[in-house]
């Protein structure tokens, strides 16, 4: 047990000689007793998802309510058009397995060509 807290004393110093702040070490250490640490390597990805989330929030809160609101319609606009999107997509995607599945692909091509339109 003495070496578990000499370990954790000696990771803390060296955190703190690097300039790593003592919340994101506390939180770091959370979410190790929590995960049983079997993430591996993703909490990094996680941490810079969170800063850029925390720093978009914050650039939000600067905003003026005219512009905050204004804000809000935009990224609801282009919510809304995602949403859509993925649904013709969606959409798309079972037609055309509908049409692979019904219809196999014949090696006649259907007229329309200047044959069909020959004069008699």
């Amino acid at each position: 047990e003495e070496d578990e807290d000499a370990a954790a004393f000696a990771a803390e110093v060296r955190a703190e000689a690097e300039g790593v702040p003592y919340s994101e070490l506390k939180a770091a250490k959370r979410r190790a007793a929590a995960g049983g640490g079997g993430g591996g390597g993703g909490g990094a990805e996680e941490a810079a998802a969170a800063r850029a989330a925390e720093e978009k929030e914050l650039a939000k809160m600067m905003m003026s309510r005219k512009k905050r609101r204004l804000y809000d319609r935009m990224q609801h606009g282009i919510q809304k058009k995602a949403v859509a999107a993925d649904a013709l997509r969606a959409k798309r995607a079972s037609l055309e397995a509908a049409a692979a599945s019904a219809k196999p692909p014949s090696g006649k091509a259907k007229g329309g060509g200047k044959s069909a339109r020959r004069k008699a």
